[in-house]
């Protein structure tokens, strides 16, 4: 009922941004995005959250069951990319203050089902040791263990890293990857929690527009992306998920923030800059591995390397 809708949309907006409550619909797109094609971005992953708040909330999980039909599997909250078999990466502020035991990632699929059989449980969940949430969300960075290492196929790749310490260039062209909200346009407040993984073209912003349009100075560890005119790009339900130069698998943005409601001008989004950690990310994955076996492998899988990036004219 209308009640029960408005009871449950209350206790959620008080507990938390993660997107606990939105239903999954058939139809919409990221902010004025497209359907990506099944296999056309393997690396890219949801980060399920399970509901085990019931131990200390019994009628807010009775409103979860009866409201969302939940499910075992667990409910989308934001995004992540495969970093190798074993690894995935994601927003810190995605995962901060969860427990393993709360996270599943579904994979090997763009569409987000209910009672999912290819899950992957986490082992370990690492948030950046400099992450600071009350700070425009410096260093907003998290790496995922997994508990089973994954089986490569045409469904299921790792992402390709930058080279360290490269920035990306104001003007490159770039692609935005996630489940997130629909609103058409940056005058909307609502929308749903995609079906289909969306996909939507950007621009990537010098460091002194995006600071300009902010009005405040962002870290030279964050970039942003979107359009001059607003109306295209991240909502609620993309964090944590890839940024990707346009036509090629390598991420170099996380997504992290952004101005409320979505895609509002003259405020682009705001990611974390990938290529400031992939030294921090091979040295956590190499150093966490039980076996030299393994942490060699696990390197060996790691993709780092930045293929050209296409600008726009």
């Amino acid at each position: 009922c209308r009640l029960q809708q408005l009871m449950l949309g209350l206790l959620l907006t008080g507990l938390s941004g993660r997107l606990w409550a939105q239903e999954l619909q058939q139809d919409g797109k990221i902010v004025n995005g497209t359907t990506a094609k099944q296999g056309e971005f393997p690396f890219a992953v949801s980060s399920l959250f399970l509901y085990t708040l019931y131990k200390i909330m019994p009628i807010f999980f009775l409103l979860l069951q009866l409201s969302l039909r939940r499910v075992k599997s667990g409910s989308h909250s934001c995004g992540a990319s495969l970093l190798n078999s074993g690894w995935a990466m994601t927003a810190a502020h995605c995962v901060r203050g969860a427990t393993p035991a709360q996270l599943n990632l579904q994979y090997g699929s763009n569409k987000l089902r209910r009672n999912a059989t290819q899950l992957a449980a986490i082992a370990a969940i690492y948030v950046h040791p400099d992450y600071q949430p009350q700070d425009k969300h410096m260093n907003d960075i998290a790496l995922l263990q997994l508990q089973l290492p994954l089986n490569f196929n045409e469904l299921v790749q790792p992402v390709r890293l930058p080279q360290p310490q490269q920035p990306t260039l104001g003007n490159t062209s770039v692609v935005l990857v996630g489940w997130g909200l629909n609103a058409a346009s940056y005058t909307q407040t609502g929308g749903v929690v995609q079906k289909h993984l969306q996909k939507v073209e950007l621009q990537v912003f010098s460091d002194e527009d995006c600071s300009n349009r902010h009005q405040t100075q962002l870290f030279d560890t964050q970039l942003c992306a979107g359009v001059p005119e607003g109306g295209k790009g991240q909502c609620s339900g993309d964090s944590g998920g890839p940024l990707l130069l346009a036509g090629t698998d390598t991420q170099v943005g996380i997504v992290s923030w952004s101005i409320k409601p979505c895609t509002r001008p003259p405020y682009p989004g705001v990611f974390t800059e990938v290529s400031a950690y992939v030294d921090w990310i091979v040295k956590l994955v190499g150093s966490t591995a039980k076996s030299v076996p393994t942490s060699q492998l696990w390197i060996q899988q790691l993709l780092v390397g930045r293929q050209p990036p296409p600008a726009l004219p």
